[in-house]
């Protein structure tokens, strides 16, 4: 298993990727994911049924606990691309 912060897990994503080993992903010392390599077939309908599902339940569970509506989020994504053009 290789351990990869995340500016590297970025910088050599091309490289770490093709490898056949589980990376370990830290950022300060902190794991905050890990990558699991997979075989290149596709994955089964109902495995990306369930993958949607749980994403989106954790998304609006993060958002009620965090008080955001989408309206919002649209809004501040619009602001940050605002500032990134000024730049």
């Amino acid at each position: 298993m290789k351990t990869a912060t995340v500016r590297q897990f970025r910088d050599r994503a091309t490289s770490l990727l093709k490898q056949d080993e589980p990376i370990v992903v830290t950022r300060r010392g902190t794991i905050v994911g890990f990558f699991l390599p997979a075989a290149g077939e596709a994955l089964p309908l109902e495995i990306k049924r369930d993958l949607f599902s749980t994403l989106t339940d954790e998304i609006w569970a993060s958002m009620t606990n965090h008080h955001l509506t989408e309206d919002a989020i649209l809004a501040d994504f619009e602001k940050t691309r605002k500032a990134r053009r000024r730049r």
